[in-house]
């Protein structure tokens, strides 16, 4: 299966999750340039959707890929996703950020905060020295990182498609940001769950 037919089973997947856990859900959709007459505008979406759970809002961009790290490059991670994610974290009660899906060779997905995606592109890129306990890459955030700096979103399989706890995930996401003591604290600096994962 294409790369992005995996990664809209992903979105999918996740939509399907919050409709069964009563989670309100709201895909934005992408415009079909070719529905559009010719020299039309197409305005980028900000991000893929936003989830809403306990007062708090989560917007969100999905990834998904069968490698062991997304690259920073801007057709993978594009800028006007970081910009606009970065701004909602400014705003109270709103936790943004990505989810992002590593297929192979286990399922592992992990929602990494914009405000410690940013802070480890900025040193990545950079080359500064860092307190990671994993190896940081230039030009790209592996697995290892998303592990250490994010929080797993436990699964459960059913056959082919997965569903996912997001109502876990978004308790766990609002206990961390309800335990941020001062502006400098990030969510790394929490106490990092032992949930595991559940499988069937």
């Amino acid at each position: 299966m294409a790369a992005s037919n995996q990664g809209k089973v992903f979105e999918a997947n996740v939509e399907k999750s919050a409709k069964d856990q009563n989670i309100f859900f709201y895909r934005i959709k992408d415009v079909n340039p070719m529905f559009l007459r010719r020299g039309a505008a197409v305005s980028k979406n900000k991000y893929d959707c936003f989830i809403h759970y306990k007062g708090y809002l989560f917007p969100v961009e999905m990834k998904s890929t069968k490698n062991k790290s997304f690259s920073f490059s801007e057709k993978i991670i594009k800028p006007q996703q970081i910009k606009y994610l970065a701004e909602a974290a400014k705003y109270p009660y709103i936790i943004p950020g990505f989810l992002f899906q590593f297929r192979e060779p286990e399922n592992k997905v992990y929602f990494v905060h914009i405000d410690d995606f940013l802070t480890y592109k900025h040193i990545a890129e950079n080359q500064l020295g860092h307190t990671y306990k994993n190896k940081i890459n230039k030009s790209s955030i592996p697995i290892k990182i998303c592990e250490e700096i994010g929080t797993e979103v436990r699964w459960m399989k059913k056959k082919i498609n997965y569903t996912y706890y997001l109502n876990k995930l978004c308790n766990e996401l609002i206990h961390k940001h309800m335990s941020l003591d001062n502006p400098t604290s990030t969510y790394i600096d929490c106490t990092k769950s032992s949930l595991g994962v559940v499988h069937q």
